[in-house]
């Protein structure tokens, strides 16, 4: 995995979204071609702070294009 994708994160509770780019995962210690699996549950909603979310990787391109809609 490039160091360009990002992580999209979706909260199964407010269906609040977020966008983590996977640089961000590095500085706090983690690989960025390491399987979602082994850090979502560490993920919380920056809205309702609930622990309930989806987090999928996406391509920069398609970051970008969900920044600027």
């Amino acid at each position: 995995m490039s160091s360009d994708n990002s992580i999209r994160v979706i909260c199964l509770r407010c269906r609040h979204e977020g966008i983590v780019a996977e640089r961000t995962l590095v500085q706090l210690g983690l690989k960025s071609n390491e399987p979602i699996s082994a850090f979502v549950k560490r993920l919380r909603c920056s809205k309702c702070g609930s622990g309930s979310v989806m987090a999928k990787r996406i391509g920069s391109k398609a970051a970008a294009q969900r920044r600027s809609a």
